[in-house]
């Protein structure tokens, strides 16, 4: 009888380890499901917010500030360049640019490589502003470093720097 108690105790025993490693790979299969789930999504938003931010800095080209404001949260705040102050909403994104971009004789925009990390987009481009013919104002070609965070489809905080010039 303490023979087949041992036995049957061994089974139980060799049984439950069985179903223990057995719910131990399905929870770790789980796992690395619901991280590849969480990485492909991940990835998807990455490629929409790159997209989103490429057709927004493309959209320039039309010299129109309310194709522009799509693409913009009403609570934007755009950094124009080191020391500006911020322009805050899209009211006032719409009154400082409006003029100013329908002045130009064209506008430019050369993106030569965008990446996202989660909400956050940088891209790197040269800015061509062309003056209108006679306006006595020089053309102008910046270098630029582009800062853009998402939320909710539409970029809420935008801030460009000037790239050092290369030696």
């Amino acid at each position: 009888m303490f023979e087949e108690t041992t036995n049957l105790g061994r089974r139980v025993m060799v049984s439950t380890l069985g179903l223990s490693a057995l719910g131990s790979l399905i929870s770790t299969s789980a796992a690395a499901t619901d991280a590849d789930k969480s990485k492909k999504d991940n990835a998807a938003n990455e490629k929409q917010i790159i997209e989103l931010v490429t057709n927004f800095c493309l959209a320039w080209s039309s010299k129109d500030v309310e194709k522009l404001i799509p693409f913009v949260s009403p609570e934007i705040e755009y950094h124009m360049f080191e020391g500006a102050p911020p322009i805050k909403g899209v009211d006032q994104f719409r009154q400082r640019l409006s003029g100013f971009m329908s002045a130009m004789k064209e506008i430019k925009w050369e993106i030569f490589r965008s990446h996202a990390v989660g909400d956050i987009v940088l891209n790197e481009r040269i800015d061509h502003f062309i003056q209108a013919p006679g306006s006595g104002k020089p053309d102008n070609h910046f270098h630029i470093a582009g800062v853009f965070l998402v939320r909710d489809s539409k970029i809420t905080y935008w801030a460009d720097y000037n790239m050092p010039a290369k030696a």
